[in-house]
């Protein structure tokens, strides 16, 4: 098509006269006019060059006009088709518009501004469907590429979780007569909370509840990161004959290697330590909110932590905490997530239900779940991590 030119007009017309004059007219327009007598001849003509419209006249010796008029429509919703005729008739003008005429014009064209004003609009709106089919099909193969960019997302975020999965332990375990339950609920397929627990010595246990900041694969990126170093830590305690398990240690150990590494994420941490002999709990926490709750023969004690938050300042000190555990103990521990799906207005109400949970006597983890709906939670805001501790004399 010659970019000279306002558009391209097929011409299919047989009076010599009718034709001239049209041609004559729109090519001083400004318009490339490609005149062809013979309809079959028009028909492959325009498959090949797809002009942007067709001035056909109705009456036509061989292909008549209507009928190249279908064939063209059924092939092209694009090119415009202008019929015109000699006749004024109804039925013809109805037939050409309901197989998708543009415009129809009747014969003798007394006024060729009206023909030119109708090829003008027949190339603009030929342009426009054009452009617009363009647009579609790039956004089609957008869609593709998006498609196949969230399939490929989904199938590293279900590789990933597998990994995940694996490195957490399993959600229940008995220590002779000691508990530990867990549940993890992620907000998306990784989890940024993390909770893991391990063997000390015959009457010792060591555990921790982690929450990073955000969820989602680069918070959980940290949890196995989290999870390496604590294994590290684990390793060289089993190599030393003194085996003296320090949670605080454990913190100040983690917060000095996520410092260098500058990935942009904190994390909140409740480590502890039972010493089954000694009837002790040893613990250390960095900005774990809410806080756990001890329950000691019934009675339920808030264990405040108030240590800062790990990754985030170089050189910070934490330090071991004790307190004592009756026979029967419970320890229950809550990543903040739980508060994001609780039904109260405030975070003191929040506090005070659970609490008031612990003081009767809902302590096992599938109590927990029921009175909390967590079983029912989907899509929540934020990752949710329970840890329960407990030992039943």
């Amino acid at each position: 098509m010659n970019n000279e030119h306002k558009g391209t007009v097929l011409l299919v017309e047989q009076e010599v006269s009718v034709s001239e004059k049209i041609r004559g007219w729109l090519h001083g327009a400004g318009y490339n006019v490609e005149l062809i007598r013979d309809t079959g001849i028009a028909l492959g003509w325009w498959r090949e060059n797809r002009p942007e419209v067709v001035i056909c006249d109705v009456c036509l010796e061989g292909i008549d006009g209507l009928t190249l008029l279908n064939a063209i429509t059924s092939e092209d919703n694009e090119t415009q088709v202008i019929m015109i005729s000699a006749q004024d008739d109804r039925e013809s003008i109805v037939q050409s518009l309901r197989l998708g005429a543009a415009d129809f014009l009747l014969k003798p064209i007394d006024d060729y501004t009206v023909l030119e004003h109708a090829v003008s609009r027949g190339v603009a709106d030929f342009r426009l469907l054009v452009q617009n089919r363009t647009y579609r099909e790039e956004l089609e193969q957008k869609n593709i590429k998006l498609n196949e960019s969230l399939r490929l997302l989904k199938e590293d975020q279900e590789a990933g979780r597998t990994v995940q999965l694996k490195l957490l332990p399993p959600e229940k375990r008995q220590y002779d007569n000691l508990l530990i339950d867990y549940r993890i609920i992620p907000s998306l397929y990784l989890s940024g909370d993390f909770i893991d627990y391990f063997r000390i010595s015959d009457n010792q246990y060591g555990f921790y509840l982690a929450d990073v900041s955000g969820h989602g694969a680069s918070s959980a990126f940290v949890t196995i990161l989290l999870k390496t170093m604590a294994n590290r830590i684990r390793r060289r305690l089993m190599r030393s004959s003194l085996r003296s398990f320090s949670p605080a240690s454990v913190l100040m150990n983690a917060n000095e290697e996520l410092i260098p590494l500058s990935l942009g994420k904190h994390l909140a941490i409740f480590c502890g330590m039972i010493d089954l002999q000694k009837n002790e709990l040893t613990y250390c926490s960095a900005a774990h909110f809410p806080p756990p709750l001890l329950v000691n023969d019934g009675e339920v004690q808030a264990i405040d932590g108030k240590g800062l938050p790990l990754g985030i300042f170089e050189g910070v000190t934490y330090e071991d905490k004790t307190l004592p555990l009756a026979d029967d103990f419970s320890l229950i521990m809550l990543s903040d997530g739980v508060l994001e799906v609780m039904p109260q207005q405030s975070v003191a109400e929040k506090e005070a239900f659970l609490m008031e949970m612990a003081q009767k006597g809902h302590h096992n983890i599938d109590q927990v779940m029921d009175l909390l709906s967590l079983d029912k939670v989907s899509g929540a805001p934020d990752d949710i991590a329970l840890l329960i501790v407990s030992r039943k004399c």
